[in-house]
């Protein structure tokens, strides 16, 4: 049986609970319905149905959050993702236009805090990898073929310990081997 996107996220959220405890005090209630359509008219993009499930689940993590979803990946909540939006849209340089104007569509959606980390491209499908991961250093990708699918590696990471809570109970571990394995069974890679 194929979970739904609420499903996964209802497991998540007891997954953190029990495995995270931290990470699950540390994100911000929901977005309503219409709170998401608002924010998606300001920013101009529409959210797939799955993207729109986890707005509504949490709407991410505040700026000073001292722990990620993932090891060193804050989740970012939808307005701040709004605005950085716009401050994209306000760039007109040519080095811009060079060097990051392809992510111009893409929305930050687990921020690593120097630009990288998983994002959603509404211009694309999910067959197409609308969400994925990116690495600019090295030019690497993970393209999911859904959101279901980092779901499910999320729950799996924490469920298996590759990612745990660190002894200091404040930031977390990861096994960075066994999480590898996770998400390159559960999305494409590639090197740029």
């Amino acid at each position: 049986m194929v979970e739904t996107t609420d499903q996964l996220l209802a497991r998540l959220q007891a997954t953190l609970e029990t495995n995270a405890p931290v990470v699950a005090r540390a994100l911000q209630p929901g977005l309503s319905d219409v709170q998401i359509s608002e924010l998606e008219t300001q920013g101009d993009f529409r959210l797939s149905g799955d993207l729109r499930a986890l707005y509504r689940w949490h709407n991410g993590q505040p700026t000073n959050s001292t722990v990620g979803l993932l090891p060193g990946q804050r989740f970012v909540p939808l307005d701040e993702i709004v605005a950085e939006r716009e401050l994209m849209r306000r760039q007109s340089s040519a080095a811009f236009r060079v060097f990051a104007g392809h992510r111009k569509s893409w929305l930050h959606v687990l921020d690593d805090g120097a630009g990288d980390g998983y994002f959603y491209d509404p211009e694309r499908t999910d067959a197409q990898g609308a969400f994925f991961f990116h690495f600019a250093e090295v030019g690497h990708y993970i393209w999911f073929p859904s959101l279901r699918n980092f779901l499910s590696g999320v729950i799996e990471s924490y469920q298996t310990q590759a990612v745990k809570v660190a002894t200091d109970g404040k930031s977390l571990d990861e096994d960075s081997d066994r999480t590898e394995k996770i998400w390159s069974r559960l999305g494409k890679s590639r090197e740029g």
